[in-house]
């Protein structure tokens, strides 16, 4: 009879074992898949960062194909002097081109998902448009006053600075 007790004591002690090591494995797979989420959300936030840092230089291309292979484009940014009812509408939609991209860069930037030299890199390009085209200042302010929502958005403080 004692044998017959002897076994169940010691059979309930593995199962108690059994029990607690299975705890710590189930402890171990919850620490180990975080640490797996962890990284993959990382990888993600690369990836995310990646994608939209190449839709925006990719914007910026095309904005810069348009200058380079229309010439009426060209024309209308270049031209000096009182611009037709037409060019004015063309440069309007031109600058149109432009404040969306760098709407778009500073979106980004604000939800970080382009890095901050980027950023900065649109944010001089506005500076640095003004200055190329001088023209192109009244249809951006004109797009600001259409879209007083976004107008305050840091960057277009080239544009408020110069007032």
């Amino acid at each position: 009879l004692a044998s017959r007790y002897g076994r169940r004591a010691g059979m309930e002690l593995n199962w108690e074992a059994i029990g607690a090591v299975g705890e710590i494995l189930a402890a171990s797979a919850v620490v180990l898949t975080l640490i797996y989420l962890a990284k993959e959300l990382t990888n993600t936030k690369s990836s995310s960062e990646v994608s939209a840092s190449d839709r925006l230089i990719a914007g910026f291309d095309k904005i810069n194909m348009l200058i380079i292979t229309d010439s009426s484009v060209r024309e209308v940014l270049l031209s000096e002097g009182e611009l037709s009812a037409a060019d004015k509408e063309q440069l309007y939609a031109f600058a149109n081109l432009f404040c969306n991209m760098w709407l778009s860069a500073q979106i980004a930037f604000d939800n970080g998902q382009i890095p901050n030299d980027l950023y900065l890199g649109a944010a001089k390009d506005v500076t640095m448009e003004l200055e190329r085209f001088p023209n192109l200042r009244e249809a951006i302010e004109l797009w600001l006053e259409r879209f007083p929502e976004v107008s305050d958005s840091a960057i277009f403080a080239p544009l408020r600075a110069n007032k």
